[in-house]
């Protein structure tokens, strides 16, 4: 007979929002169930691909989300990682384009995700999702990324330097991402590949996830909170109130992104963000053993 968990957990908040203020479009996910919290960030497609009228990153959240309603509570971080690649693969063959994904990685339907296991009372982080232990932000940040978050910084400031160009006219067109589209095309062949070097990076996106490119924390006794969080948060804070405030503060004083926060996308003119969000905080209590 299994033990009970000595961890017991409240949700104390939760949100979900996509970048164009509408449902539908959001390719983040929140994952609440009896064993496992956790919030999926669905990578933003490089391409114009659809699947099932959902876009790669909705697709590949979806599976994830599924995946984890499945998986057996006392499962390991390195077996939660197999069997979301193992699930997606399988819709890759299930659509007869594994071939066709392999030989184009940019194709790929890809996610990050933070997971929190109440039985083994850990945090396992798969790409560049982030969360908080208590008031401690743990985030990743690729090398690749900060390579084309430059570019694209350098091509809307040499944009600006012209006479009929202003911030305004750069919000209805990212001339910037337009820019730097073949590279973010191209850095999909990094994507699970330690052939990479320091360009390499983790995500779940039905290819073989390395060792290295899980990050498990455990959860120590003395912390009372946690919150796992989309990278749609530039400035991850211990409650939704105030990170909602330093995102909307970010957006009023960069809203392109290129100074004050370097990224691969700004905030379009009619959208509430530059990217989805998703966040969620956990209060904990640990029972008494008897």
């Amino acid at each position: 007979m299994k033990k009970p968990s000595p961890l017991s957990t409240t949700i104390v908040e939760t949100y979900l929002q996509s970048k164009t203020g509408k449902p539908q479009d959001c390719e983040d996910r929140i994952h609440i169930s009896e064993h496992f919290i956790a919030v999926i960030d669905g990578a933003t497609s490089n391409t114009n691909d659809l699947w099932d009228t959902q876009t790669g990153g909705q697709k590949s959240a979806e599976i994830i989300d599924a995946t984890l309603h499945h998986l057996s509570h006392d499962c390991t971080a390195r077996q939660a990682a197999d069997l979301m690649t193992e699930n997606i693969r399988a819709f890759y063959i299930e659509q007869d384009i594994l071939d066709e994904i392999t030989s184009h990685p940019e194709r790929r339907i890809t996610s990050s995700v933070v997971v929190f296991s109440l039985a083994k009372e850990e945090i396992w982080s798969i790409g560049d999702c982030q969360f908080m232990l208590d008031q401690t932000v743990f985030s990743s940040k690729k090398k690749v990324d900060a390579v084309t978050e430059e570019a694209r910084a350098f091509f809307i400031q040499s944009e600006l330097m012209t006479h009929h160009v202003s911030i305004e006219t750069l919000k209805e067109r990212d001339v910037g991402r337009e820019f730097i589209m073949p590279l973010l095309k191209r850095q999909t062949r990094f994507q699970n590949n330690p052939r990479a070097g320091d360009l390499y990076y983790a995500a779940i996106d039905g290819f073989a996830v390395p060792s290295d490119g899980i990050t498990v924390e455990k959860i120590p006794h003395t912390v009372t909170t946690v919150v796992l969080a989309s990278d749609g948060y530039p400035f991850l804070k211990g409650n939704l109130v105030e990170s909602e405030h330093a995102l909307a503060d970010l957006l009023q004083r960069d809203p392109l992104l290129f100074q004050a926060y370097k990224s691969t996308k700004g905030l379009v003119m009619g959208n509430v963000s530059f990217d989805d969000r998703a966040y969620v905080k956990v209060q904990l209590c640990r029972l008494r053993r008897q």
